[in-house]
């Protein structure tokens, strides 16, 4: 709990100021004075508590006061913390000894840990101020419209309201798996029924698996070595494959044949008698190189070899005219087995249509591989989505149950402080949280200012027992717009609260006696004209005061 702030900067009469436990209230003067420092130290208040809008905000406080120290104690289970911060050095805060010595330079997140921690506030999700910017209502903050209490601002959406609430009833755990899901999915639940889904073709997966079986084994037809299979695929009958074997083996043999028929052609041409002027020329060279050769006896046999030709150049024509004859018809039937053979277009077509089924077919099986491959990724995508879709509307009733839960709780205790507050004579003020998190609150049938301002205070009050929120602020402009009967149940329970709350009020005496009261045995300080927070007044800029 804040104990105690102080600056040397304040009047001399309020330089220290201590607090209470419960409710502590400044309290101004009867006639309503503005300008002496009520808000402005309740945004001390709020410095204290680690907030940066006191010094930022205030232009004036900079022009009048100029930079100071604010001197600040918690007390935490009987232990006393000491610290101060500067206004030229917000960023930090400095812990120290009670008589204000130096001990260690905090940052300012290190001192909102340290508060978080020694407030057991135990909410992860949240930060420090995150909280207090919600329930330190302060004029000059935008929290402070009575229509929208849970909004800190009017701008603010109400989901972001809500999420809060979701995190400061210790839900976080579903919006952060919403979150999650959604980031998964790429679209926000809220668009997912808007959202063109295109739905994959299952039958064409289990069409293609078919027919890639199919063909597959048309492949593995076409690739057997198997000739009679080839023949049969290709219409061919085996006794025309046999007709052409017959005819490749006739034309192999005329092919020998007529080879060997012009071999002996050949030979008889060569051997056939004719005059060799080469041969006196010849015998001349054996006579220069062995001049005591007997040219003469070389001479006899050359003779007689040529008679012998001369005797046999009449069998030989005739032998010529013989093979000729035998080589064309050779010829001839060569030239027709060969057309018969190509006619019947068997080897050719064979293997061109081969090759070309075959690569036909294995792009064919590529291809619907390739597409249900496809299919089937879009499939599971599609199955992950539907998954994911499922999950995420699973989370979405569990927000939607816990949102319920905790409007119904709020509600319950709203009714509850506002039976006590109206002496169960006024409707109490409902909150109602959509799904799609759009907030509505108000006070059934009664719609005025008064009414609205104290269903504002029953709200705060509602979550402040509910949930661990370590002190409330409530500034003048709303207290004083309060029925005083109200006002007196109000202040009732903000002294049964144990906790501490912090409220500006003035025109005491004008509230009811037990209003009054309450408001004197728990002022902290006490500021009117000539008795101001820095010990003068500088009117003339606009304040709430």
């Amino acid at each position: 709990m804040l104990t105690e702030i102080r600056s040397e900067k304040f009047a001399p009469e309020h330089q220290t100021i201590r607090f209470n436990s419960g409710l502590n209230t400044v309290l101004g003067s009867a006639g309503g004075s503005n300008a002496i420092g009520k808000s402005t130290f309740l945004w001390i208040i709020d410095y204290a508590f680690g907030g940066e809008s006191y010094y930022s905000l205030s232009d004036d406080i900079k022009k009048e006061i100029g930079p100071h120290t604010i001197y600040f104690t918690h007390q935490f289970e009987e232990q006393p913390h000491y610290f101060y911060r500067s206004t030229d050095n917000p960023k930090n805060v400095y812990r120290c000894d009670k008589d204000h010595h130096f001990i260690a330079k905090l940052t300012l997140d290190e001192f909102r840990s340290f508060l978080f921690q020694e407030y057991k506030v135990g909410l992860p999700a949240l930060t420090f101020p995150e909280i207090t910017e919600r329930y330190f209502r302060i004029y000059g903050r935008e929290n402070t419209l009575e229509k929208y209490p849970l909004l800190v601002k009017p701008r603010e959406q109400d989901e972001k309201a809500v999420d809060f609430l979701m995190k400061l009833f210790g839900h976080h755990n579903i919006l952060a798996a919403i979150k999650s899901m959604e980031e998964e999915l790429g679209v926000k639940f809220s668009q997912l029924k808007s959202r063109q889904r295109q739905q994959v073709d299952i039958e064409k997966i289990e069409m293609n698996r078919k027919t890639i079986e199919s063909l597959k084994k048309r492949l593995q037809k076409l690739m057997k070595n198997s000739e009679e299979a080839q023949l049969a695929m290709f219409g061919f009958d085996t006794q025309t494959f046999e007709r052409i074997t017959v005819a490749q083996k006739e034309l192999n043999s005329f092919i020998r044949k007529r080879n060997r028929l012009q071999s002996q052609l050949n030979a008889i041409e060569s051997n056939i008698a004719d005059s060799n002027p080469e041969t006196a020329s010849e015998f001349d060279s054996l006579v220069h190189f062995f001049p005591n050769t007997d040219i003469k006896a070389f001479e006899e046999i050359e003779h007689f070899h040529k008679k012998i030709r001369e005797i046999l150049s009449e069998e030989m024509a005739q032998e010529i005219e013989r093979l000729q004859p035998l080589i064309e018809h050779c010829d001839k039937e060569i030239k027709r087995l060969h057309q018969k053979i190509e006619e019947s277009g068997l080897a050719k077509e064979m293997s061109e249509r081969v090759l070309s089924q075959c690569v036909n077919v294995s792009k064919s099986i590529d291809r619907l591989e390739e597409e249900t491959a496809e299919l089937i990724h879009q499939k599971e995508l599609q199955e992950a989505r539907a998954e994911a879709e499922h999950r995420l509307a699973e989370l979405l009733q569990q927000q939607t149950e816990k949102l319920e839960e905790i409007q119904d709780a709020i509600n319950m205790r709203m009714e509850l402080i506002n039976g006590v507050v109206t002496e169960q004579q006024e409707t109490a003020p409902l909150l109602q949280i959509t799904p799609q998190k759009d907030i509505f609150f108000g006070t059934p049938g009664n719609t005025s200012e008064g009414t609205a301002f104290k269903s504002l205070v029953i709200y705060d009050l509602s979550v402040l027992e509910l949930r661990p929120i370590p002190a409330l602020i409530h500034d003048s402009n709303i207290l004083k717009r309060i029925e005083d009967i109200h006002l007196e149940h109000i202040l009732e329970r903000y002294m049964d609260s144990g906790r501490q709350i912090f409220i500006a009020f003035d025109k005491a005496d004008s509230t009811t006696a037990k209003a009054h009261e309450i408001l004197e045995t728990t002022a902290v300080l006490r500021l009117s004209d000539g008795n101001e927070l820095f010990g003068r007044s500088w009117s003339k800029y606009e304040s709430n005061d």
